[in-house]
């Protein structure tokens, strides 16, 4: 083999390789005579097949094959030879590349062994990384201490969650706050279509939950009435084939029922499993502060890499970029796609958007080779049980269906590493906070969860999270931590 260095500017390097045909034509002889013990063919005892009759049966099929494993071979050896680090699938040209017609002459007489097999290489190599010193960076850590003020809230919001009802009298009319019971049938024109029924279904009128005008058509309607409720999908429907569509939605009410008042005492607490209402206001109030750490330490993860980006400075290779922008740019259109709108309605400078984007992806590029080299040099590794622990997490987003959920992971390795890079992102970002500076800044719940407007594009795992105007804590989110409590307890 024999390799010329064409190229080698910045990051961005091309090597000629040379292959004589005389290797190419041993490599083929190996490959039959790995058949000719296997292969069966009529006319001929098993191993008995002379190799003259199999080259001239098989050269054909199996030369493509050859070439393709000398490539990739040879490929490697000449890059692992440089010692340099490949920072994307370099791109493999045959002949003189600029002549697809010539370049396919060239090719076809390699695999009938009449030509050498020469080819380019080009690719981009990773660049070097001088890590700062962490012991000299400093950042803040913004904390903020639980409230009574933000205990009531949450307490409130887990009573409107358990808001019961009782019946109204059957001369009694629906109105906004009741919930109703009805059975519906959708039709458009004339015909019903798919997910356009159902039976039993409870709606609370004014709670905007089935598509707009429904409910306002309900309100002063008695049990026992039939409704025929005449509305117009939205434009924008997430379901594209009813969007737009006139419907009519033939119903029937069969129960009115009206918010009954729920007091926040102690058999509130103990129908929700409390033993009275001080326990409960305690769990409330560890929940609360578990957010706000969360919450905390999201911001000091945000502004650390906030801090790395500004300090860090490094070439990027292109491939890698641009790579990171069409993912980025294709998941941005993509959901508006998927929201129903048009990317025309939505981006009104598409110069400046993209612009931003590319901003945001070279981001996430510098951030990524940084983060992994910090991983690399401290031997920072995500083991089997750890990516497997939220893997189980994840089933259990899914009852009835953890089965499927974990054959799916298991089967389909991409998947996998979705869940292993997170978690070795968050190991080294945990490792390096371990280093630098931190200094404590006391503020309000508001100013925690105040969301950084100038990343409203910046869909980066590191976004800090969205505003909260009050810290709402359900009554599923505390008595689950109750459940995991006593199973800890018990274990």
């Amino acid at each position: 083999m024999n390799v010329t260095e064409i190229t080698s500017k910045g990051l961005s390097r091309e090597l000629k390789i040379e292959i004589k045909k005389d290797i190419i034509h041993n490599k083929l002889m190996d490959r039959l005579e790995e058949l000719k013990k296997t292969i069966q063919l009529k006319g001929f005892r098993p191993g008995k097949v002379p190799i003259s009759h199999l080259k001239k049966t098989f050269t054909n099929r199996i030369m493509p094959e050859v070439v393709e494993e000398i490539v990739r071979e040879s490929s490697t050896k000449a890059v692992d030879d440089r010692k340099e680090k490949v920072a994307m699938q370099p791109e493999i040209i045959f002949g003189k590349g600029d002549d697809k017609e010539g370049n396919n002459e060239e090719i076809a007489l390699v695999i009938k062994g009449e030509s050498d097999l020469i080819y380019s290489l080009k690719y981009e190599i990773l660049p070097e990384i001088k890590s700062p010193n962490f012991t000299d960076i400093s950042i803040e850590k913004l904390v903020a201490s639980v409230t009574k003020k933000d205990i009531d809230e949450s307490l409130e919001n887990i009573r409107k969650e358990q808001k019961t009802f009782s019946s109204k009298k059957p001369t009694e009319k629906a109105s906004n706050g009741d919930q109703v019971s009805i059975d519906f049938i959708g039709k458009i024109d004339g015909e019903p279509f798919e997910g356009g029924s159902a039976t039993d279904a409870p709606l609370v009128l004014g709670s905007g939950t089935f598509i707009p005008g429904f409910e306002e058509q309900l309100v002063g309607t008695k049990i026992g009435q039939d409704v025929k409720i005449d509305i117009k999908f939205p434009d924008d429907y997430q379901a594209k084939h009813l969007a737009g569509k006139q419907a009519i939605f033939e119903s029937v009410v069969k129960k009115i029922e009206q918010p009954s008042e729920t007091k926040l005492d102690d058999e509130f607490a103990k129908n929700i499993g409390f033993e009275n209402l001080e326990k409960l206001k305690e769990a409330v109030s560890s929940q609360i502060e578990r957010d706000f750490e969360e919450a905390s330490k999201s911001k000091l993860k945000k502004s650390l890499l906030d801090e790395l980006d500004e300090i860090l400075d490094f070439p990027l290779p292109t491939t890698m970029q641009e790579s990171e922008f069409k993912n980025l740019w294709a998941s941005f259109k993509g959901d508006i796609e998927q929201s129903g709108k048009k990317f025309e309605d939505v981006v009104k400078d598409e110069e400046k958007t993209e612009k931003e984007y590319r901003a945001i992806s070279d981001r996430r590029v510098r951030l990524g080779l940084f983060l992994s080299q910090v991983a690399e040099e401290n031997k920072i590794t995500v083991s089997d049980d750890e990516v497997n622990k939220v893997v189980l997490e994840k089933t259990r987003e899914f009852p009835g269906q953890e089965s499927e959920v974990l054959k799916y992971y298991q089967e389909n390795p991409n998947a996998m590493n979705q869940i292993r890079g997170p978690i070795a992102e968050d190991k080294v970002i945990n490792f390096i906070i371990e280093l630098v500076k931190i200094k404590e800044k006391k503020v309000t719940r508001d100013v925690l969860f105040e969301h950084d407007h100038d990343h409203d594009h910046d869909h980066s795992k590191e976004q800090s999270p969205k505003t909260k105007k009050a810290t709402k804590v359900t009554k599923e989110k505390v008595v689950a931590k109750k459940t995991s409590a006593k199973k800890e307890e018990k274990k």
